[in-house]
């Protein structure tokens, strides 16, 4: 098998979570995730939640937030004039991917692992020796799967799988000109709505030895 890695991407409420440590299970990898964002966040020592945060658009108070932890003396009127951040060592959120992206190479470089989200399968599309999988659902069969496992309502499992669809869409779009959901993006496509996790991680470990 060239396998070494595998990149997991998913929906929320699809089961990607379960799915990917299954294959690692079955493949004996390691399951890499948090873990991303941790080894980032010590890279540029900062605060995991900080990294995390800014995957996403952060916003202005955690920009001054991580300004004022950076340059303890910066005066009050900061809070209230964020021209001061434009010129300060602050990381942009674009700086903090690229402190993802670094970790998230040299994990690949050491192989045997499946990666799951952090826009894993665009960052290591041009490595023959990894299986890039988009784990997926319809939103009504995600609904449900968020609705047990979150004990919320039908209604505000369909607003999650909403708001987190669109984030996700604008992260790719914003950070790498890619589609989220773009078919030839991925080597495998998989729908979680009619089978399990355990089914839809043979299909991917099928697909990883056939590498």
């Amino acid at each position: 098998m060239n396998t070494a890695v595998v990149s997991v991407t998913r929906q929320v409420g699809a089961a990607g979570e379960e799915v990917a440590r299954e294959i690692a299970q079955r493949l004996s990898f390691r399951l890499v995730d948090y873990q991303v964002i941790q080894a980032a966040a010590q890279e540029a020592g900062v605060s995991p939640e900080t990294v995390s945060e800014a995957e996403h658009t952060p916003s202005l108070l955690t920009r001054v937030l991580e300004a004022l932890a950076r340059t303890p003396s910066m005066p009050v009127a900061a809070w209230a004039d964020p021209l001061p951040l434009t010129t300060s060592p602050l990381f942009t959120s674009t700086d903090y991917r690229r402190f993802v992206e670094d970790v998230m190479r040299d994990v690949a470089d050491q192989g045997r692992c499946v990666i799951v989200g952090h826009a894993s399968g665009v960052i290591l599309k041009d490595r023959i020796d990894t299986v890039r999988v988009l784990i997926t659902g319809s939103p009504q069969q995600r609904a449900r799967r968020i609705m047990t496992g979150m004990g919320v309502d039908e209604r505000t499992a369909l607003r999650t799988v909403e708001r987190t669809d669109a984030e996700r869409v604008d992260f790719f779009r914003r950070f790498y000109d890619s589609g989220f959901l773009t078919p030839c993006a991925y080597d495998l496509s998989i729908n979680t709505d009619h089978i399990n996790a355990v089914q839809a991680a043979r299909l991917v470990v099928q697909a990883a030895e056939l590498r």
